[in-house]
């Protein structure tokens, strides 16, 4: 038993994907519950020293992780050992960024 196949069974179309950071481009996606501001500005600069803390070790941790993969692994990614550093720099991804605001 045969079945033909025609050519526009077998095409397809990868989305557009980035490497960089998922929430710049899909805010909605990995977007936190947000919280109240603290009301005094003491607190509040005490919450944002606290949550740039906490943004650093989850980003420190990350890249580690990437580091560790192998050249292969990072590959099949679509990064090479230069470009992770870069993934978490913000003056790289300033294009997302703005795309993402301007949508």
């Amino acid at each position: 038993m045969t079945a033909q196949i025609t050519k526009s069974q077998f095409t397809f179309e990868l989305p557009a994907l980035s490497y960089v950071d998922a929430r710049l481009e899909e805010p909605n996606l990995t977007a936190p519950a947000p919280r109240p501001a603290p009301r005094a500005g003491f607190r509040r600069w005490i919450a944002n020293r606290i949550s740039a803390a906490a943004v650093a070790r989850r980003e420190a941790a990350a890249a580690a992780e990437l580091m560790q993969m192998s050249d292969h692994e990072l590959l099949d990614i679509g990064l090479t050992r230069a470009d992770v550093p870069r993934v978490f720099n913000p003056a790289t991804n300033q294009d997302l960024a703005k795309r993402g605001t301007a949508a």
